[in-house]
């Protein structure tokens, strides 16, 4: 296997990173250092990492139009660089089930946020289908001043919040880094089907991870910090989607990519 299959170069062509790249750039300078979810995202499906179905909205006759898009039930959210942790502040809406329930949340949301965050940038709303029957997992990375990008992943939800069940690897990633990282953790009886649960589509959660790490190493200089949580993983066949992700670049850049 060459280097560049080891670190994943070969999963990520040069149009794809460049594009992850040009995003990086126009927040640069915007004078920004945090990205919303959705430019976090954006980010992220540039380097072919699947995400949520989702479109932003920016009043309720475009809300009306997008959701023929979707399937019920959907997810809104604020989409907005300044508020990051949305759920804590109460800015999700989950399972919205039909038009009446989404144009209610899409009101409460943009009120709530004006009325709590006053200052912050508003994007928008995000629509975002909602995913059943799937494991909530967390892949994540740390700059270490020392040894550069270190990928994170885990199991979500109390795994990582109490036990944190977690595994940790320097970038650049192998394919075997990746095997490793996924069958470390205490909890992977339960990516491997646990208690008659069908067993969840592993490689989808090591391909992500290779390509994170193609990221990291690619946007070294720029990009702190990343979490992808929940990383939602279904059974074989289907991909393992970001449902959130938060995306952080470095305070003392301040010139933008060339």
């Amino acid at each position: 296997m060459s280097t560049a299959e080891s670190n994943g170069e070969s999963r990520v062509g040069a149009d794809s990173a460049a594009a992850g790249r040009a995003i990086v750039k126009r927040i640069l300078e915007q004078g920004r250092f945090r990205l919303s979810e959705h430019e976090a995202k954006s980010v992220l499906q540039a380097y072919g990492i699947p995400i949520t179905q989702e479109q932003v909205v920016h009043g309720p006759e475009e809300l009306n139009q997008a959701l023929r898009s979707f399937s019920w039930p959907v997810v809104l959210k604020i989409d907005s660089p300044d508020i990051l942790h949305k759920t804590e502040a109460g800015l999700v809406a989950l399972n919205c089930h039909d038009l009446e329930e989404a144009q209610a949340a899409y009101r409460r949301l943009i009120q709530r946020a004006q009325r709590r965050y006053p200052q912050a940038q508003i994007n928008g709303v995000l629509i975002q289908e909602m995913i059943g029957d799937a494991i909530e997992c967390i892949v994540g990375m740390r700059r270490d001043e020392q040894f550069g990008p270190a990928i994170m992943f885990g199991l979500g939800g109390i795994f990582v919040e109490i036990f944190q069940d977690v595994t940790l690897r320097v970038a650049p990633l192998t394919p075997q880094d990746a095997e490793q990282m996924v069958r470390g953790i205490k909890g992977y009886e339960i990516l491997a089907g646990a208690r008659g649960r069908p067993p969840a589509n592993v490689e989808a959660i090591e391909d992500v991870l290779l390509r994170l790490s193609r990221l990291a190493l690619d946007l070294d200089e720029y990009v702190v910090e990343i979490d992808i949580n929940p990383l939602m993983v279904g059974s074989a066949g289907r991909a393992a989607k970001a449902a959130d992700a938060l995306m952080l670049l470095s305070v003392r850049r301040q010139e933008a990519i060339t």
